[in-house]
């Protein structure tokens, strides 16, 4: 399998259920919209730690670090 580069990822940062998270996004190679690729599991209490968290997420893609990776269908 391969994953997206960085550069092709889209980093959202939203408020949810009394928190903040984040998810990665990638364009569909068929089809349209946008396909999640990997999102946080926990809540950040501020838009600013999310964002971060994200930014540091979309960088370990960019690496191949061990970030978990949520594929979706």
């Amino acid at each position: 399998m391969t994953y997206p580069r960085s550069s092709d990822l889209t980093l959202h940062v939203f408020e949810q259920d009394g928190g903040w998270h984040w998810a990665l996004t990638t364009e569909r190679q068929h089809g349209t919209g946008k396909k999640v690729v990997a999102y946080s599991e926990d809540m950040f209490a501020s838009q600013a730690q999310a964002r971060a968290e994200g930014e540091r997420a979309a960088n370990d893609w960019q690496h191949g670090a061990g970030l978990r990776r949520s594929e979706f269908a």
